[in-house]
Parts: structure tokens; sequence; C-alpha cells
């Protein structure tokens, strides 16, 4: 069989690599570099003054443009044009397939949606949905969660969609137990004040649809039980800067048991989840997956998260840690926190569930084999 070549169309706002690239970039990035063993890869991306417009890394082609609304995907196509790719896959942006299809219309075309977003208010009126959505040979969706609520909202045919779930680098999200040395998670601890006490953390965007507010409101109670506990919340508030002011207002009671961590880099964030004890994910209805559940299951720390989205489909309900009803948030992240951290024997047999559940079902390579196997069967069709 020859060797395919597959373009992947990143949404052009952030760079790929980079430090501060969301978690589309992430995954393409992790994906790409285990697929080029299998087929060559040309990524789209976004140029920053630190990249080149054109680089080749192994069987890997980098194209990059600086960002305009307008003139980005329309570079796009005049670089699909004179590679000719056996399959374009767009990351999370469904208006780009149409406008690649006018162009190229006999392509075998990928959209991968990531989350909710992109096929939604503001960014997607629903009478334009079936529009978008009909337009990709194949939609590439992370949980059965959006699966589902894709043919909920759009009536498509289900067999036009597949779930591919995400993965983790276990080499980096190593388990705690299984690290060579542990003097850089004391310089952290340190750092951030905590050496010697127990560490709930939060991790990703301070925003609303998250629900850190319900972690902070539940801290009064879970100190009074608990005076050694602390809260690390890390994350970006960029563009958020009214609920982060709410966010710190909230932490003034327990100001003392409360630590705000300004941006990690995903090269450094595995050691916030081998310091924790627990992962608090107090998320909104509509998250598709949640890659911060599976980063910090596979070092060992079990995860207290809303049961809603894609979540249940990677936790598995008091085995590898909890999950809560989203009407009932503050008492049951209370219940939870207090139980498990009162139980070091129960929370360590956890931590080792969540290590064997994620080397079975949640590595990058477990994704790029489903992956691969898709781009075989389309190139077959």
């Amino acid at each position: 069989m020859p060797r395919l070549k597959i373009a992947i169309i990143t949404p052009g706002v952030y760079p790929i690599p980079g430090r501060k690239s969301t978690s589309v970039e992430l995954v393409v990035h992790k994906t790409s570099n285990l697929l080029q063993k299998d087929v060559d890869v040309i990524i789209f991306g976004k140029k920053t003054k630190n990249q080149s417009f054109i680089e080749r890394q192994g069987n890997l082609t980098y194209y990059r443009y600086y960002f305009n609304s307008k003139t980005y995907i329309q570079n796009v196509v005049k670089q699909l044009k004179i590679d000719n790719p056996d399959i374009i896959q767009i990351e999370n942006r469904p208006k780009f397939v149409k406008f690649i299809r006018q162009a190229i219309p006999t392509a075998k075309i990928i959209l991968t949606l990531h989350s909710v977003t992109f096929i939604s208010p503001p960014y997607m009126r629903k009478r334009y949905l079936n529009n978008y959505l009909t337009q990709p040979n194949v939609i590439v969706v992370n949980s059965q969660f959006l699966k589902n609520y894709v043919i909920e909202k759009s009536n498509l045919d289900g067999k036009k969609i597949v779930v591919n779930h995400l993965g983790v680098n276990t080499d980096q999200f190593k388990p705690k137990w299984q690290l060579d040395s542990t003097s850089s998670l004391e310089i952290l601890r340190k750092k951030l004040g905590v050496s010697d006490h127990r560490i709930l953390l939060y991790a990703g965007r301070l925003v609303k649809i998250k629900g850190v507010h319900h972690i902070l409101e539940a801290m009064p109670e879970i100190v009074k039980a608990d005076p050694s506990i602390r809260l690390i919340i890390a994350g970006s508030s960029f563009g958020h800067r009214a609920y982060f002011n709410h966010l710190k207002k909230l932490a003034e009671s327990v100001k003392d048991h409360v630590v705000f961590t300004s941006f990690i880099p995903n090269n450094k964030i595995h050691e916030l989840f081998q310091i924790a004890d627990l992962l608090l994910v107090p998320s909104a209805p509509n998250e598709a997956f949640g890659l911060v559940n599976l980063e910090a299951m596979s070092t060992g720390t079990p995860v207290i998260a809303t049961k809603s989205g894609g979540i249940p489909e990677i936790i598995e309900h008091g085995k590898t840690g909890y999950l809560i009803d989203p009407s009932n948030i503050r008492e049951d992240l209370t219940k939870h926190i207090l139980y498990l951290l009162s139980n070091p024997v129960k929370l360590k047999r956890m931590g080792k569930k969540c290590v064997l559940r994620v080397r079975n079902n949640f590595t990058w390579q477990h994704t790029v084999d489903r992956q691969l196997k898709l781009y075989r069967q389309m190139q077959e069709e």
C-alpha cells in the first residue's frame, strides 16, 4: 500500500508547536509525531516571529501563515492544491470545510470536532449547521457524548461520525510513585507554599463554564474539617477578568488555603498533577472530553468531576474517582474530598487504578492507531 499523505489544518490562531497553544494544537502535535511513522503529514498553522514559514521534521512538514481570518484559509487552499494530499483533516472549524470543499470538490475531508463550541451559537447558527456538517466525508469526535450531541442537533447519520478518544503521554505524565527523583516536586511545593499540606488541584481556563467557583464555595467547610488542605488553582483568566475577580473575592475567606498560579506550560503541568492528592473538575454539562482528567489519572491522581458531557467515558465512579451530580456540586465535592483525604489507603488504590485505566485505554498510541485505521478505510473507498 502506498504511503498516504495527510494534511492537517489547525485553526491558525495559535502556533504549533507552541508553549501557549490550546488543546487543539496539543492534540495535533502529539498525534502527528506518532503518525509520521506511517504516513506523511502536512500541518498548517499560525506563523510567529520565532518560527519559519516552512519547516520539515522527518515526515512532518509545517506551513505557517500570519493569521488573518480572511486570508489564512485562502493560503492553505493554495498550498493544498500544490501538495495534493490524499486526505484533508480540518481541526475544529466547520466553516473551513465548506470553503475547502468548494475549492477542491473531490477532496476526502475529515472534520475533527474537539467541543461543541464551533457548532453552537454565536459561532454557528442552527439553521446553517446541517449545511456545514454535510460537507466532510467523515466527522471525528473525541467522545460518545459529542457524537450524540452532533446527531441530536443535526440529524446526521451516525455512521458518518467516528469516536476517537484522546490520549496522554505516559512518559511525561508518570505515576508519582515511579519518579527517578522528586527534587523538582519538592521545589515546586516549596515555591507554592504547600510543602506539608494535602493538595486539591484545579487546572484549566478560569471561565464560568469550568465551575471553579463551586470549589471555592465549598472550601470553607472543607478547611473547617481539615485545616491542612490547600487548593491550587492553575490557569489563565485571559478575556475573563470579571470572573477571575469573582474567584479572588470568594477565596478571601480562606485565602491562606488557596494558591493562584500563573499560566503553566504543557511541558511543566505534569508536576502539578504529581504533587496533587486530587484533581477537581466541576465543569458545566457540555464538556466534550476533558484531557486534564487523563493527565491527572496518568500520574496516579484520582479525579472528582461532574457527571456530564464526555467525562463519564473517562472516570469510573468509585474506582478512578467520583462523578458528582451537576445540580449538587458543592455538597458532593465536599463529601468526596473529605472522604478520600481521610482514607489514604483508598486514595492510593484509586491512584493505581487510574494509571492502569490510562495505559490500557487512553495513550496517544491508542488514538493514533484508531486514526490510521480510519485513514486507510477512507483511502480504500
